[in-house]
């Protein structure tokens, strides 16, 4: 019998972060960003996180920019949220962190132990230029090591000369 009701649980679980992905999806489609990512269950409340490019084709010798936010979906505090982003083949111009947290530059763009109030939205910008032209892939992803929760998602930018 225990083991029916956490059938029935975990297709709970599931289904409601099924509607979030969908709800976080339609959104984000609305207001023209170029990727979403779902939602993740974290151990002391719901997230979510989305990857968005301004272009997705820039000229060489331009600059665009790149954003992983994290959203808290619950009304209590999430914390230990790290999110970043995988540039290869760009190099960053400028950045901006989120209010929260310790971020470095190196392989990849992280900003690590965010703590999201209720609602509450952070966001790590990159600004960046390219270095070749090409299809580029850019990733981003927003987890919860502590919990080993997240979610990860991915943009395509391409370089003209």
């Amino acid at each position: 019998m225990g083991e029916t009701a956490c059938r029935t649980g975990s297709r709970g679980t599931r289904l409601r972060m099924r509607a979030a992905r969908l709800a976080a999806a339609a959104t984000l489609a609305g207001g023209g960003l170029l990727a979403a990512a779902p939602s993740a269950q974290a151990a002391n409340g719901d997230f979510t996180g989305a990857l968005a490019a301004s272009a997705s084709t820039v000229k060489m010798g331009s600059t665009f920019t790149v954003t992983e936010s994290a959203r808290n979906l619950g009304s209590t505090q999430v914390s230990g949220i790290t999110v970043g982003i995988r540039r290869l083949g760009f190099a960053v111009v400028s950045s901006t962190p989120p209010r929260t947290g310790i971020c470095r530059i190196a392989g990849s763009a992280t900003c690590s132990f965010l703590s999201l109030t209720g609602g509450e939205t952070q966001t790590y910008t990159l600004t960046l230029s390219p270095q070749a032209p090409g299809a580029y892939t850019l990733q981003g992803w927003t987890t919860q090591p502590s919990t080993g929760r997240g979610l990860s998602s991915s943009v395509t930018v391409t370089v003209t000369s």
